[in-house]
């Protein structure tokens, strides 16, 4: 995907002009890499983060005469409006590490849950580090076969090829938590008899 950019100039000032005019302003950064203050068609960015996926790359083409591949690495939302208002530009390099957050994904349906367990999912991302062609959109977790008690650790995860965990391993990614109804209904049983006698 493309996304075409101007060089602008740097000032609160200025980029309230440009915001009013319908552009985002932005920073190009990167390894060893000078920054570039530049704008956005706010149209467009908009168009191409529905399209795309976190972490997905881009082609970003500066004054119809330079193009950088890069990811978005942060989007500045207004804090009352659902607008953003700044974006950084990651500029990738071949053969050079990058790090990034990259979301965590739940798949299927826990048996536990099934059993009126509750799922627990306490860490929505997990920072990695990867070459640019190997920065993963997502990381996928089956809970299919999580049990209630059962808890899934960042050192737990099977990392994509390349990837390499840079948070602590011993985060707790997800959890079931809650009794099984059969636990349940033992103590619902347990307490009619105590009320009974």
């Amino acid at each position: 995907m493309i996304i075409t950019a101007e060089k602008r100039e740097v000032g609160s000032k200025v980029s309230r002009k440009l915001r009013r005019e319908g552009k985002i302003p932005a920073v190009v950064y990167g390894y060893d890499f000078e920054n570039k203050h530049v704008v956005v068609d706010k149209s467009e960015l908009m168009a191409a983060l529905r399209k795309s996926r976190r972490n997905d790359r881009f082609d970003l083409k500066v004054d119809g005469d330079e193009t950088f591949r890069v990811i978005i690495k942060e989007l500045q939302w207004h804090p009352v409006k659902d607008e953003v208002e700044h974006v950084d530009f990651y500029k990738l390099t071949e053969g050079k590490h990058v790090v990034v957050d990259v979301p965590v994904k739940i798949v299927g349906e826990s048996k536990g849950v099934k059993l009126g367990g509750d799922l627990y999912q306490p860490r929505k991302r997990i920072t990695v580090e990867a070459l640019p062609d190997a920065i993963p959109n997502d990381i996928e977790i089956d809970v299919t076969n999580l049990m209630i008690g059962d808890v899934v650790h960042v050192f737990d995860l099977d990392m994509p090829e390349g990837v390499r965990v840079k948070s602590s391993k011993n985060y707790t990614v997800v959890a079931i938590l809650g009794k099984a109804e059969e636990e349940k209904s033992e103590e619902e049983e347990e307490e009619a008899e105590e009320i009974a006698e």
